[in-house]
């Protein structure tokens, strides 16, 4: 029955992460999901009520300033959002005694080292969004002693644009366009993230005394691309013919925040840990091309 479930806390309920967390846990726990003005992160008394008003066993920490060049236009925001915002979220989960599950991103690293990161490798993040995210991880560290903290990169899936409904808008409005070609990353699945958290949820729900799994997880659909490896995809899936595009380097791009040119993730350990291997990325992309381009 409703009333007997364990309850499950979702930050950032109205995101592309957050509503396909918010399908799949509501077939097994009660899901609190409110909307960003009923759950403002960077309110403290208000997110620390609703803690302790609904006492979840666990909290997915989803929320977040996520536009990467924004962050540099908007600095104060994006450490009140990404780093004070993560503070606030464990401080509350604290106090009412809830498991975290916080979603960071690749861009805690510089790119530099040119092959997959593992959890282990050394942070470096070169942008404001990196740097505010990894705050957000210290945080949760340091404030609670039970968490898990999955970072994730080039996230697709329903509710929002994304990088393939931007890549196909662009080909209908253009015969050529340039693509970045030297910067490279996993693209994940919104889906596919949400059933491996999921996968660590019920692991920590019926875990025996012993069973270590705590810490920090790289999670990302398999192989790796880069963005004009994943737009040439895009376009081949949707038997797009008579577009044309053209490879350029990232620094070429007037991006106003650096991002890092080599951020893939070596998911090993989650699937080491978990028993759980998130499909290639192709297949994933294709699974949501044809449901939302049929």
């Amino acid at each position: 029955m409703e009333k007997n479930k364990k309850i499950v806390f979702i930050t950032g309920a109205e995101g592309m992460l957050g509503r396909e967390l918010a399908a799949i846990f509501a077939k097994h726990y009660k899901v609190i999901a409110p909307a960003r003005k009923e759950c403002d992160i960077t309110d403290a008394k208000k997110v620390t009520a609703l803690f302790l008003r609904y006492r979840p066993w666990l909290a997915i920490h989803a929320a977040g300033f996520t536009d990467v060049d924004g962050c540099e236009e908007n600095v104060r925001k994006a450490y009140a959002v990404n780093a004070q915002g993560t503070c606030i979220v464990s401080k509350a989960a604290r106090t009412s005694g809830t498991v975290l599950i916080y979603v960071s991103t690749d861009y805690v690293f510089s790119g530099a080292k040119h092959a997959a990161y593992r959890e282990t490798d050394r942070v470096h993040p070169l942008s404001v969004y990196g740097r505010t995210k990894l705050e957000g991880e210290e945080f949760v560290r340091k404030l609670l002693k039970k968490h898990i903290i999955i970072r994730t990169s080039w996230l697709f899936g329903t509710g929002r644009d994304n990088f393939i409904t931007n890549v196909m808008a662009w080909a209908k409005e253009k015969e050529c366009f340039s693509i970045v070609c030297d910067k490279y990353a996993c693209p994940t699945y919104t889906i596919d993230l949400a059933k491996a958290l999921y996968l660590i949820a019920k692991r920590i729900d019926t875990h025996k005394p012993g069973d270590t799994f705590y810490g920090t997880y790289h999670i990302a659909n398999s192989g790796y691309c880069s963005w004009f490896d994943y737009a040439n995809y895009i376009l081949k899936v949707a038997k797009v013919k008579n577009v044309r595009l053209l490879p350029v380097a990232m620094a070429q791009m007037k991006f106003k925040a650096k991002r890092p040119a080599f951020s893939v993730l070596d998911s090993t350990k989650f699937n080491r840990v978990f028993g759980y291997k998130l499909r290639p990325w192709q297949k994933a992309v294709k699974e949501y091309m044809q449901c939302t381009y049929h």
